[in-house]
């Protein structure tokens, strides 16, 4: 495995948790490679590289990568912290595979969250009514954008929604993981059909951009709105 694959794979989020060190909010560690009594250590999820601004630390100067991290943790040379990193991304793919999800189910699962989505929203209720349309005689839905949050957080609907277009990775979470950026976001949100009634593609409203991209389609939409 070369080393840019070994940068690709594994990402600093996974070695931090595979040493206990959780970032504070503002993504600052105390150095574990000096005595640091302040957080000197800057984390970069996003460039999965972190920096020490402290001048005490024998790493100042030098942005560090999970490979450099692991060598200064370790105290190895760079080709034993390969190796290590080598074995971090065999426990990080040792995970069982989630099964795989059917469009149509996640579709018709997703229109059913959206849906109930509206009674508990109020802007999505006005929206509606001023756009002269009953949400108790139409198939209308709602998309909040929070059903792969918190408590509501599955990963197989997460690989679903991913998979059809509901959810796109997006970098990493400030506290570490996967962050994705959710499609038709406030959006009033209409199924489209196929011949046997069955929800084939989605169709999105936005309710708070009235001058441009205010219209949305899933990808790989078929069939019809019916009525």
């Amino acid at each position: 495995m070369e080393i840019a694959e070994i940068k690709r794979q594994l990402t600093l989020s996974q070695v931090l948790v595979h040493y206990g060190l959780k970032p504070d909010k503002h993504l600052r560690l105390h150095c574990p490679f000096h005595e640091d009594n302040t957080p000197s250590l800057q984390v970069y999820y996003k460039t999965h590289t972190c920096y020490c601004f402290s001048s005490n630390c024998k790493t100042h100067g030098k942005p560090l990568d999970v490979i450099d991290f692991v060598m200064h943790k370790e105290g190895t040379t760079k080709r034993e912290a390969i190796l290590k990193c080598k074995a971090l991304i065999g426990g990080v793919s040792a995970a069982v595979p989630l099964p795989p999800v059917d469009r149509s189910d996640i579709l018709r699962q997703m229109f059913i969250y959206f849906r109930n989505a509206v009674p508990n929203s109020k802007p999505a209720q006005d929206y509606i009514v001023s756009r002269g349309l009953d949400a108790t005689r139409l198939e209308i839905g709602y998309n909040t954008s929070q059903f792969h949050h918190g408590a509501r957080r599955d990963e197989r609907l997460i690989s679903g929604c991913v998979s059809v277009g509901l959810l796109a990775p997006w970098g990493t979470k400030r506290e570490g993981g996967q962050a994705y950026k959710p499609f038709g976001k406030y959006c009033i949100v209409f199924a489209l059909r196929d011949s046997v009634g069955q929800i084939s593609g989605m169709y999105f409203r936005s309710t708070i951009n009235d001058q441009d991209q205010r219209h949305y389609y899933l990808k790989d939409r078929r069939g019809l709105y019916p009525g």
